[in-house]
């Protein structure tokens, strides 16, 4: 990814352009970057409600084109961003364990359910997993409560588990640590999950 864009928008306007759930934000943000259809639209997301107004993060390989509400503003990220040793991040992810589902005949199913976390313990484990799995070591962290989002998608109710991690870490493996901060951790990305929100230290 190379270009962080913050969008102010006043939570009046959101409600008028019916920017009411994660599934409406990202369809929303999925028209700022035009493209013949069927073409991958590679970006990352996070809404936050700050007083009267949502401050909307993106994260993407292109510049976005500008949509008739908010205040856009689109800054290249630095070459060396992502090549210092210690980091301070806001991570705001979908924790969820992936059960396996077998059919009557005992041979597991192609795609299992997804379990949300609630359960303090689990929750770091789930974050200390990933972690290792991306290339960087957990220094300190705190984990906020678990919140449930609702959204509606084709006419069919939905929701995600919603938690915010913050804390930070050091880089383990360089090339796992900027392939996170590219795709993302967790599941549930295109719902404003997984963007990994760095501060360098030092």
């Amino acid at each position: 990814m190379k270009y962080l864009t913050q969008i102010l928008v006043n939570k009046r306007d959101a409600l008028q352009h019916r920017l009411t759930d994660s599934y409406r934000w990202h369809q929303a943000l999925w028209k700022a970057f035009p493209s013949p259809a069927g073409t991958p639209r590679s970006f990352l997301s996070r809404v936050d409600s700050c007083g009267q107004n949502y401050r909307v993060y993106l994260l993407s390989d292109r510049t976005p084109m500008m949509q008739p509400w908010g205040e856009w503003a689109t800054r290249e990220i630095a070459p060396n961003f992502l090549e210092y040793a210690h980091y301070r991040f806001d991570l705001r992810a979908n924790p969820t364990i992936k059960r396996i589902i077998r059919h009557e005949s005992g041979e597991r199913k192609k795609n299992g359910r997804r379990t949300a976390i609630y359960d303090p313990d689990k929750l770091n484990e789930w974050l200390q997993n990933k972690a290792q799995q991306h290339g960087f070591a957990i220094l300190n962290v705190e984990v906020g409560a678990p919140v449930t989002q609702h959204f509606r998608r084709k006419n069919r109710q939905g929701k995600h588990i919603c938690v915010d991690f913050r804390g930070t870490l050091q880089v383990q493996n360089r090339t796992h640590f900027k392939n996170a901060f590219q795709t993302g951790i967790g599941p549930a990305k295109a719902f404003g999950f997984g963007m990994l929100v760095l501060q360098p230290l030092g």
